[in-house]
């Protein structure tokens, strides 16, 4: 008994730990800003896209064409490592540039003008930033208020979604089975609906059915947390109250999406690490619903907890091949990680490449924005003609 349990805390503390270590970068750069901001007042292969002119973003076609490469063909640069890629730092300095520092004095004074405004609109788009940007003092006046959002805008695939996400970390009560049936049926063919399905029968400490739903989970035609839904939706809103679309709207839009609930995995986590050998159905349910995880393509975080669980799983199967195998994808993860840090160092010091990494954030995901932003800072760091850290809003 004394093992299990210590078991079960070393990998939450595990989960913790991997959940800081994955979002601790792009996060801290983001805190960064916005601090200065106030005081100013498994990874896929490379990806291979074709260099545009640099005065112009991404066109939605040019995005589309190039995206279609990822996973299809190695770069043609020679292996970059993260330590030869060049480095941007002090962050602080691009607020010394008059027309970032202008840009962010106007929209410190103006802020809760632009949320007022957008709380006014009262139309589909305002209503649903107005939620995410004003959250309520508590996590269950937020559940009702989606919920009531979901029954004015039922067929609203974002909205559901953010519902379940919310259930996940609060009391079963407030969020009954007919309010999540409800909202995973907007969407049932989703697998991250049903992911937030299975937590929640979790909660409810019904096993049966969670089980049933990891099953559904595992076999879902795709996977889509609606990231992308989320930034356009902020974006758009933050557009419309007035703010100019410059760095400090993206700054403050990322500031907006950092305070979004991610998914709760600690009940699948205690499920799948309480699983003894002898329930070979239920630990094959936990094997197959981490590389789910994994393939997802949902995020950093979601990857990470895949990586997490099914290196849990492979323990307790004994399987040492599969733990190296484990063991390399985590380090190439790790990786990846650091090289998504430096490379969004470099991407924010420039409209053109904070406008093309939101595009592709919006249309693709996380994971395919920092894939072509990871190759671009490779390509920009083998250029030693041009200074590649220079400020250009």
């Amino acid at each position: 008994m004394f093992n299990q349990q210590n078991r079960l805390q070393i990998l939450k503390m595990d989960f913790l730990m991997k959940q800081k270590l994955t979002l601790v970068g792009i996060a801290l750069l983001v805190v960064g800003l916005l601090f200065i901001f106030n005081e100013h007042k498994t990874p896929t292969e490379p990806v291979l896209l074709t260099k545009t002119n640099d005065e112009q973003q991404l066109s939605h076609s040019q995005i589309a064409r190039q995206t279609q490469t990822i996973n299809q063909t190695d770069s043609i640069l020679p292996n970059i490592s993260p330590q030869e890629m060049v480095r941007c730092d002090g962050i602080a300095e691009m607020f010394t540039d008059p027309i970032i520092e202008d840009s962010f004095n106007k929209y410190s004074a103006n802020q809760d003008i632009y949320f007022d405004n957008i709380k006014q609109q009262q139309t589909q788009q305002s209503r649903i930033a107005s939620a995410f940007i004003k959250k309520n003092k508590s996590i269950e006046a937020d559940i009702v208020n989606f919920d009531q959002l979901l029954q004015t805008y039922p067929s609203n695939k974002l909205i559901a979604f953010n519902l379940m996400l919310h259930c996940g970390y609060s009391t079963v009560e407030v969020c009954d089975e007919t309010m999540m049936q409800r909202a995973l049926d907007i969407d049932n063919q989703n697998g991250a609906l049903w992911l937030q399905m299975a937590i929640y029968q979790l909660k409810s400490a019904d096993v049966e059915k969670a089980k049933k739903s990891l099953v559904q989970f595992v076999h879902s035609q795709r996977y889509n947390e609606y990231s992308g839904d989320y930034f356009s939706t902020i974006d758009l809103a933050l557009k419309e109250a007035g703010a100019n679309d410059d760095l400090s709207l993206k700054i403050a839009m990322l500031g907006i999406a950092a305070t979004r609930y991610k998914p709760n995995y600690s009940l699948l986590i205690e499920l799948c690490d309480k699983t003894d050998t002898d329930n070979a159905a239920l630990l094959n349910i936990c094997l197959q619903t981490s590389q789910r995880l994994i393939e997802s393509k949902g995020g950093l975080f979601t990857h990470q907890m895949g990586l997490s669980i099914q290196k849990s799983m492979l323990e307790k199967y004994g399987d040492s091949e599969g733990i190296a195998n484990n063991s390399s994808a985590q380090k190439a993860f790790d990786t990846f990680n650091e090289e998504a840090n430096i490379a969004m160092n470099m991407v924010l010091r420039s409209r053109k490449r904070t406008g093309d990494w939101l595009s592709l954030n919006i249309d693709y995901g996380e994971l395919a924005a920092l894939e072509y932003m990871i190759d671009q800072a490779k390509q920009a760091s083998a250029n030693h003609q041009q200074d590649q850290c220079a400020i250009n809003w």
